[in-house]
């Protein structure tokens, strides 16, 4: 692995098991580790970074964010660039879902400073939002939108019917969105030109004085496809889905939930380090 300058991270799925969780200092005393041999760590995910710099608070190693499936990026905690939905945009996708697809469980906007969902669902618990507000007038948002989100958790509908929404999307409104299967039963609706390899591209190349080929990445679900592919080396979670895994370089030897992903990069990157200057 010693071409390589940058590691890039998917959150749910990857980093986080089933219930939410990581290991906290684990994770941190990784970061310290990788620095030390002057690797960029960053965080690639479909989340807000209203939501991310809520979960890695307690990493302040952590600085580099490619937020919203790369609609948007942050370093240091000050945004760099940012693509965002028009209003009219966002009321065509609003009057399509409606009339198209079965009541999702939860639509949420994804803000400049918070999560704007709708009205309808003030009553659905949101502890994955940790700033949020409801709408029930397009028009009265006033702060740019990066992703609008649908998700039917409740229902648990297969992979397999998602796509076949997210395939509808795309068909209807081209150049105008990106939608993309974000796991947990959900689609990310992003402006057109949006995915993880674009934002990784942009942030290494323009910020960071490196090439996407410099970049080892780890995802676990469709939203990764185009950052597995185009980065140096791409991991699949042991757990990832079945499209994500067939772009992969290879494969972690353990799942979300075994601490796949930290285990991947301590015996690629740290362990084989410390044998060689001690």
């Amino acid at each position: 692995m010693g071409k390589y300058r940058f590691i890039a991270i998917d959150v749910d799925g990857t980093l986080l098991d089933d219930n939410d969780k990581f290991d906290i200092n684990r994770l941190n005393k990784d970061i310290e580790l990788l620095q030390q041999q002057n690797y960029h760590f960053i965080i690639a995910s479909g989340n807000s970074y209203d939501a991310l710099s809520t979960i890695f608070q307690p990493c302040p190693l952590v600085k580099e964010f490619v937020a919203e499936n790369g609609g948007r990026l942050i370093i240091n905690g000050k945004s760099v660039y940012g693509k965002t939905h028009s209003i009219a945009t966002l009321q065509q996708l609003h009057t399509f879902i409606k009339h198209t697809f079965p009541s999702p469980d939860i639509l949420s906007l994804s803000g400049e400073t918070q999560t704007i969902l709708a009205e309808q669902y003030r009553d659905v618990p949101v502890p994955f939002y940790p700033h949020h507000t409801y709408f029930s007038d397009l028009q009265k948002i006033t702060e740019p939108i990066y992703n609008l989100n649908i998700g039917w958790a409740k229902r648990k509908l297969s992979q397999t019917i998602i796509q076949g929404y997210v395939n509808q999307l795309n068909e209807q409104f081209p150049n105008l969105i990106q939608a993309t299967y974000s796991g947990a039963y959900g689609i990310d609706i992003l402006p057109a030109g949006v995915n993880k390899a674009l934002g990784l591209k942009r942030l290494v190349e323009n910020y960071l004085n490196g090439t996407l080929d410099q970049v080892v990445a780890f995802g676990d679900t469709s939203n990764d496809i185009e950052m597995l592919s185009e980065v140096g080396y791409g991991y699949a979670m042991k757990n990832a889905t079945a499209d994500l895994l067939k772009v992969a370089d290879k494969v972690t030897r353990y799942d979300n939930n075994h601490a796949g992903l930290l285990s991947e990069i301590e015996h690629q990157f740290i362990n084989r380090y410390r044998y060689y200057v001690n």
